[in-house]
């Protein structure tokens, strides 16, 4: 499996450019523990697909049918694959079709990862998990009260995508979306990414800090390289509230 690398604290992810592509896994487990990276620092705190407990099911299933896109008239842009593409209409309602979905769920105090969707034409890489900047880091769920509940994604972590578009020759357009809210009694949120190819951030207080949860999208169409075998997306909660709840994180695309 291909990764970023934590950097050090003088020296953080966006000011030093994208690390080198190289990690260490369990192949028994997919877990990546304390994995050393090439440039000698630790991404600990990976968390891999579970079953979800009788009662996320249930909330999943609710929420599932108050988000997804359905249109029953007839065929339009939202109901089928555009290009190579095959998830499906993109529940957050973006553009394009769902390359990849995940939803986070609850597994006593820890939020584990579950894969929900995979519509690249390649599959050789479908990992996702939150990392922690520490030793020992363990991903967060909270919020279960006023929402659904989701990961803490704020200055102590971040979430990896590895994923491939190889089978894709042309990216039309990428959306990449989180469904929940700032985590900020306060204030509202953002979220930003890095590729290998560049660095992006969805707009200043896009993400309300209100319930119930929603949908923020943001274009990362210019981050995001078609037929590149090793794609890595890394989101981290910021600027505005530098917290956020994230329920799901879906990326949708237009792409042939």
């Amino acid at each position: 499996m291909t990764g970023f690398g934590v950097l050090g604290v003088a020296c953080g992810l966006i000011a030093c450019g994208p690390p080198p592509r190289a990690t260490t896994e369990d192949a028994s487990t997919g877990r990546v523990d304390s994995a050393v990276l090439r440039d000698g620092d630790v991404r600990d705190g990976a968390v891999v697909d579970g079953p979800s407990s009788a009662t996320d099911a249930a909330t999943d299933a609710a929420t599932d049918a108050a988000t997804a896109t359905s249109d029953a008239g007839g065929t339009t842009g939202q109901d089928a694959a555009v290009g190579v593409i095959t998830g499906g209409p993109c529940m957050s309602g973006a553009t394009g079709a769902t390359a990849y979905r995940i939803r986070w769920i609850q597994a006593g105090s820890t939020a584990q990862v579950v894969h929900e969707v995979n519509g690249l034409p390649d599959h050789s890489r479908d990992h996702a998990g939150a990392f922690g900047f520490q030793i020992g880091f363990t991903p967060s769920f909270v919020d279960p009260f006023l929402g659904e509940g989701g990961l803490l994604l704020d200055s102590s972590d971040f979430v990896d995508l590895e994923i491939t578009t190889a089978g894709i020759s042309q990216i039309t357009s990428a959306k990449l979306s989180i469904f929940g809210r700032s985590f900020n009694t306060t204030a509202s949120g953002s979220f930003t990414w890095q590729t290998f190819v560049g660095t992006g951030a969805a707009p200043t207080n896009l993400v309300s800090n209100v319930a119930p949860y929603a949908w923020s999208t943001a274009d990362m169409t210019s981050e995001l390289a078609p037929n590149d075998p090793t794609t890595l997306i890394r989101i981290k909660a910021g600027p505005s509230s530098g917290a956020l709840v994230v329920r799901r994180i879906e990326l949708c695309l237009e792409a042939s």
